[in-house]
């Protein structure tokens, strides 16, 4: 019995332990959430998640009852690394408060629907951002270090605008976005940017989907782009890898320029107006893109393209090892065997000229070393034999965009009667623009019309120089009073000879970009007013025209709103016909 009654009490007091223990364990968990909710509701500068909602309370403190109103008003609480600014539905603009550019500092994200890839979280506006290396722009976002960008529809209607600028990021992520109806493109890799771009959609922008320049580096994959120029614009030093990406309907696919060397894999290149890919002339041995080797396939695969397939101007012989395309659909030298992609050219360290003079040399010899030394810094004369190692251009200044000099072109012949600008009378011309002294290159022309990416409005001059072109019309002349006494014997007009046309150069009219709504501020011009020259431009473009300009008249050939497709017109112009292209502000006319 002893016994029973121990039991029995053991029992009631499990009973009356369970029936106080929920009323503990609940307070307890009601404690915690209030303290929890304190602590979102009075530090949210320092929560590791603020809500923003656009037209909520003007005076919200970031907790998901009361978000920010604005993505400006959050970021002005200087979020730290880590933090995620979660945006509700809806249109955030400046009409909403946004300060734009939104500029993320490092390490925060800013996220919508990523599931949905935005499509009820928009971002639409822009403002001026003067970027190190392509001065100034209008941008919607710039992304700093470890920044993530997610789940957003971002567009930048203004004039050249972009979505989302990277400039020397490191460790960017731009994940399930929608870019969209931007004037130039979605988003711009500079510097030394550092990016992962992916699950994103790319379509109707103005110019690009994606340009990728400087130096830069990342993946680009598993994102579609489609109904825009140029799929992706690769150029300069940029060495991106691309794959996985559905790059379909554009004007041309894939564009790849300068001294880039992209690797593409897995790639569906398809329904494109005109070219899959293209790979423009930069210098000899540029540029080198990875399109696939025998030991690492390149498994892209291009369909009814309706112009080429793979379309290269470089003059450069390219591997490309296992893709699916249509050889007919073929232009330039391409291997289709190869262990490693094509290599780069060797560049060759820039060197100073200095003549050489020993004391045996004679007199006339010494002369004649003294003549060289002015025909290597002015204009070289038929005597003059070229070393066997020419010497590198000097780098370009800070201010431009090159970050190489320019290829090498070969210049038209000059004949008795062209029109061509001379060498030596350009240069008065030098110090109309403002900073001479940052501006240094090889070729004084080049700094004066094609280097800098926004010129500064030149001053207006009292006397403006005389101009340096021979003018297209001759000007009239005074016929003399003859007296009715006098005969004369009648004067006879020789026929104009008539300048030959060119026909229709359709493999150049291929690559020229199209010309978008704005054909300002850059201009692609030839620096002559010859007819032949205007011929040989409109076999590509047959709306090419000459104008008056404060240096003569010129070869207008067509304008961009953005200076990345004048620059590619640029190039065609110079290696498919030869001419001086250059590319100007309009504000330099």
């Amino acid at each position: 019995m002893r016994c029973k009654s121990s039991f029995f009490s053991v029992i009631a007091t499990s009973i009356m332990v369970f029936a106080i223990a929920p009323p503990m364990f609940a307070s307890g968990q009601i404690a915690s959430w209030k303290i929890s909710q304190q602590d979102s509701s009075t530090l949210p500068q320092t929560a590791a998640l603020i809500y923003v909602a656009p037209n909520s309370n003007p005076t919200g403190d970031g907790s998901p009852n009361n978000p920010y109103p604005s993505i400006t008003a959050a970021l002005a609480t200087k979020p730290a690394s880590g933090t995620v600014i979660q945006l509700q539905q809806g249109v955030y603009s400046a009409e909403t408060g946004e300060s734009f550019p939104i500029k993320l500092p490092a390490g925060v994200t800013l996220r919508g629907e990523p599931t949905a890839r935005g499509i009820n979280t928009f971002i639409r506006g822009g403002g001026k951002f003067i970027s190190p290396s392509f001065a100034s722009q209008n941008i919607t976002v710039l992304a700093d270090n470890d920044v993530r960008v997610e789940g957003i529809t971002i567009t930048n209607p203004n004039t050249r605008g972009t979505a989302v600028w990277v400039e020397s990021g490191k460790r960017v992520a731009i994940a399930n976005n929608t870019f969209a109806n931007s004037d130039r493109e979605g988003v711009f890799l500079t510097g030394t940017a550092d990016a992962i771009v992916s699950e994103n959609v790319f379509k109707k922008n103005g110019a690009n989907g994606l340009s990728a320049v400087g130096s830069s580096t990342g993946e680009i994959r598993n994102n579609i782009f489609e109904s825009t120029g140029f799929g992706l614009a690769i150029g300069q030093k940029s060495r991106v890898n691309v794959s996985n990406n559905n790059i379909l309907n554009n004007t041309d696919g894939i564009i790849i320029s300068n001294l880039s060397a992209p690797t593409l894999r897995n790639n569906l290149i398809a329904d494109n107006q005109r070219n899959g890919i293209v790979i423009l002339k930069d210098r000899k041995g540029y540029p080198t893109p990875d399109l696939g080797t025998s030991t690492n396939l390149g498994k892209n695969i291009f369909r009814n393209n309706l112009g080429k397939d793979l379309n290269n101007n470089s003059g450069v012989t390219q591997v490309a090892v296992g893709n699916e395309l249509d050889p007919k659909k073929i232009a330039g030298n391409i291997a289709f065997v190869g262990e490693s992609p094509t290599a780069p050219a060797p560049q060759i360290a820039s060197t100073t000229f200095v003549p050489v003079a020993t004391p045996t040399v004679p007199s006339t010899t010494a002369n004649a070393s003294n003549v060289n030394t002015v025909e290597i810094t002015r204009s070289p004369q038929p005597s003059f034999n070229l070393p066997n190692t020419p010497p590198t251009a000097l780098a370009p200044s800070n201010s431009s965009i090159f970050i190489e000099p320019l290829p090498d072109v070969p210049q038209p012949v000059t004949k008795p009667t062209s029109l061509l600008i001379p060498r030596t009378i350009a240069s008065v011309t030098a110090p109309r623009l403002a900073n001479p002294s940052t501006n240094l290159s090889q070729n004084p022309n080049e700094v004066l019309i094609d280097r800098d990416p926004i010129p500064v409005v030149p001053p207006r001059q009292v006397n403006p120089p005389r101009s340096i072109f021979v003018p297209s019309n001759p000007p009239s002349q005074t016929v003399p009073v003859i007296p009715p006494n006098v005969s004369t014997p009648p004067i006879t007009t020789p026929p104009q000879a008539q300048p030959i046309p060119i026909p229709y150069n359709s493999r150049l009219a291929a690559l020229v970009p199209p010309p978008a709504r704005d054909t300002v501020p850059y201009l692609v011009v030839i620096p002559s007013a010859d007819s032949e020259a205007l011929n040989k431009v409109r076999s590509a473009v047959p709306s090419a025209r000459v104008i008056p300009s404060r240096f003569g008249n010129i070869i207008m050939v067509q304008g961009y709103p953005d200076r990345d497709r004048a620059e590619v017109l640029k190039m065609i112009l110079r290696s498919g016909i030869g001419l001086d292209a250059r590319v100007i502000h309009q504000n330099s006319l």
